[in-house]
């Protein structure tokens, strides 16, 4: 989800604006190369409200035109000949711009977010052009040599001007679509973006594994095994890929599923575990498997009442507070 950045008005009087997603979008563009030029394709100048964020980001652009990059060390340099960089704010600001990009775009898919920051900057534009066309028609209205029928022309005028706004938003959706499998595939795959296969040969040949955002329903009669195959599956996860799972159980208890977890890992009998009957050559392989399983991130909720709501917010607070500690390791 966007951050809630909207400005409030300090007067009645105040333009539309939100100057926190416009200086998101300009840091952005200063540190990352693999969208600019999708930005830069779509983002005019008179988007920004204040003027220190338009003259930075046509330097932006020129920089970009000229070097057909980004460079921060071209940007400043640019401003500085033109006597420009203290009317920006100096190079605080640039330095401001780029820490509040990498803050509010840290923990979301940052391809996606940014585009949401700029269809907010777009619609605050297209309002303030509202605001600037209204007051003409008012201004004109007053003028008595001004007929009702050239009135009537000119705002006609205007909300054409304001339906190419309107359209150009709507067209650029499927702009934006293509832009996002286009910097999917030239962005660096890491560890975390990769799919993740399950240990069954079988099934990962089918699915060529589990995907960002997919959900996978495993079904069958009752006593059929699919309990055992979701925790064979957890266990290949933790173990073998050293990724962390969060398990949902509306039915065993906390103590039950890690019962298994331990059966499955260790290669000790369910039964034997439950009984307690361990072998002496077992004890180091079972110490061993729970040591792995202390330092892995599994996490077992047992609340039998979970509902989707409960299920839904646990897992974007656990997804929020693995990104923090990703981004601080």
């Amino acid at each position: 989800m966007v951050i809630n950045i909207h400005t409030q008005m300090k007067c009645k009087t105040l333009p539309p604006q939100n100057i926190l997603a416009e200086e998101v979008v300009l840091g952005h563009l200063l540190v990352n190369e693999v969208t600019a030029h999708n930005i830069l394709a779509i983002v005019k100048s008179d988007f920004f409200s204040l003027e220190k964020h338009q003259i930075l980001y046509i330097n932006i652009v020129n920089t970009y035109n000229q070097y057909n990059h980004i460079n921060t060390t071209h940007l400043i340099y640019l401003l500085w000949n033109k006597k420009l960089l203290n009317k920006i704010g100096g190079l605080q600001q640039i330095t401001q711009l780029i820490q509040k990009s990498q803050v509010l775009l840290s923990y979301s898919e940052k391809n996606n977010l940014i585009q949401e920051y700029i269809k907010i900057i777009y619609q605050h534009y297209t309002k303030r052009i509202f605001i600037q066309y209204s007051y003409n028609i008012l201004q004109l209205s007053y003028i008595n040599r001004v007929s009702t029928r050239q009135l009537h022309d000119k705002s006609t005028q205007y909300l054409q001007e304001i339906n190419k706004l309107l359209e150009l938003q709507e067209n650029n959706k499927l702009h934006h679509l293509i832009n996002n499998f286009l910097s999917k595939l030239h962005t660096t795959i890491d560890k975390f973006n990769q799919h993740i296969f399950s240990g069954f040969k079988a099934l990962d040949e089918i699915t060529y594994g589990f995907k960002n955002g997919d959900l996978i329903v495993i079904a069958g009669r009752p006593s059929m095994g699919k309990t055992s195959f979701a925790i064979n599956i957890t266990n290949h996860i933790i173990m073998k890929l050293n990724l962390g799972v969060y398990i949902f159980s509306l039915e065993m208890s906390k103590s039950q599923i890690l019962d298994k977890i331990i059966s499955i890992a260790s290669k000790i009998t369910i039964n034997n575990i439950s009984n307690k009957r361990i072998a002496a050559h077992e004890w180091q392989n079972l110490h061993k498997t729970c040591k792995l399983l202390m330092q892995s991130n599994l996490q077992i909720d047992d609340e039998g009442n979970a509902s989707i709501n409960y299920i839904k917010s646990k897992t974007k607070l656990i997804n929020y507070i693995t990104k923090k500690k990703r981004l601080l390791s």
